[in-house]
């Protein structure tokens, strides 16, 4: 696949990830559409699930930054770096419902393989 279309696939995960919280927490009854719709000035109290989504999106909201930059640069220098870049596509993709349950350990792998495939990437450029 090319690095273009993962780039923007990432865009695309990076959307659907912050809805999430939100959703978890509609269809399980936590919260309602008038609550969503609305200025939000009271607060809600989030499901243990919509909190992990949360945590789960604040924390690819640290590394896309990175992956952004490097698949942009990987673009203009034309390094190839769709497979490791798909790779963690796939392994960020992996982590939301990963997090969303609890799963600790296998959590943390996934985590780390993603960010392995960062310093990969990068590598390239040494």
């Amino acid at each position: 696949m090319a690095l273009e279309k993962i780039l923007i696939l990432a865009f695309l995960l990076a959307i659907i990830q912050l809805t999430i919280p939100m959703l978890i927490d509609l269809l399980t009854g936590n919260t309602n559409l008038t609550y969503l719709l609305s200025s939000r000035d009271s607060s809600s109290k989030p499901s243990i699930y919509a909190q992990r989504a949360n945590r789960a999106s604040r924390n690819l909201l640290e590394t896309l930054p990175i992956f952004i930059g490097i698949g942009i640069l990987s673009l203009i220098r034309e390094v190839d770096n769709s497979y490791v870049a798909l790779l963690w596509l796939i392994l960020r993709a992996i982590y939301i419902p990963i997090y969303i349950l609890g799963i600790n350990y296998i959590r943390t792998g996934i985590w780390a393989a993603s960010l392995i495939c960062l310093i990969l990437m990068g590598v390239k450029f040494i």
